[in-house]
């Protein structure tokens, strides 16, 4: 994961806290019902899903993609091993099947 990326989630992280504290809970406590949801709980649930949906964002943006022509897993890495040019008294590393 990228520095930046990681930036990002601890801003998300700090801006949901503030979010969903004491000052900013208070203003939406009101009686107001929009689509007979009491509006504190209105806004609880649309902001713990906004702040999903950015984390997702911010995830998916921050994979580091790797072209199909390295090999993913180990034991393709032992096969195409290569030693130093003084190093030939070593034996060979065990193929994996």
């Amino acid at each position: 994961m990228r520095q930046q990326s990681r930036e990002y989630i601890t801003i998300l992280f700090i801006c949901g806290f503030l979010a969903i504290n004491y000052p900013v809970l208070d203003l939406f406590d009101r009686s107001w019902a929009p689509f007979g949801i009491p509006l504190l709980y209105f806004y609880l649930y649309l902001i713990w899903l906004i702040l999903i949906v950015l984390l997702i964002i911010v995830v998916e943006h921050s994979e580091i993609r790797e072209s199909l022509d390295h090999p993913k897993s180990g034991a393709t890495r032992i096969k195409d091993f290569s030693r130093p040019e003084g190093d030939n008294h070593a034996p060979d590393p065990p193929e994996s099947s």
